[in-house]
């Protein structure tokens, strides 16, 4: 049994560092990825995105399950390197605006070949089952992260 408490994930990406931070950084883009998928494959969808990319600014999106149900995240950027780095608190808000434990969250960018290397790590949980109940959304949004650009890449050509 693990007792890490950091979450590491990592995606191939067939766009530049520049075209996927773009996905992390412009609002509208990461409404399209953000979210899981629920037990039958649905997508949650991103309905509130308030998400400028700015050292010390705050974050906030709000999400909708496919059976109605509403969840909310907030934080705070803290470090901001364009096209190689964001890292931004991350925490979830309940239904009574109780704000839970905040957590880490660091996405790299690294060049490799003619694409990406995104290398996603979420620190500081509580414990590891906090951890793995994370695991398993924040490979869904990678996925679709992923799905997205090849949309952007359709798109281009």
């Amino acid at each position: 049994m693990t007792t890490e408490t950091t979450l590491r994930l990592e995606r191939q990406i067939s766009l530049s560092p520049e075209k996927c931070f773009v996905l992390w950084s412009d609002p509208a883009r990461v409404a399209d990825w953000w979210g899981p998928r629920d037990d039958t494959g649905k997508p949650f969808k991103a309905h509130s995105v308030d998400w400028d990319v700015e050292k010390g600014r705050r974050w906030r999106i709000g999400m909708t399950a496919p059976d109605g149900r509403v969840f909310w995240q907030e934080g705070e950027f803290l470090h901001i390197e364009e096209s190689r780095e964001l890292r931004f608190s991350f925490r979830w808000i309940d239904d009574g605006g109780a704000r839970g434990p905040a957590t880490t969250v660091t996405v790299k960018f690294e060049a490799d070949g003619p694409g990406t290397r995104l290398i996603f790590i979420q620190s500081g949980f509580v414990d590891p089952e906090t951890r793995d109940s994370h695991a398993g959304g924040w490979k869904e949004c990678l996925d679709r992260l992923v799905l997205a650009t090849q949309y952007s890449q359709e798109a281009a050509t």
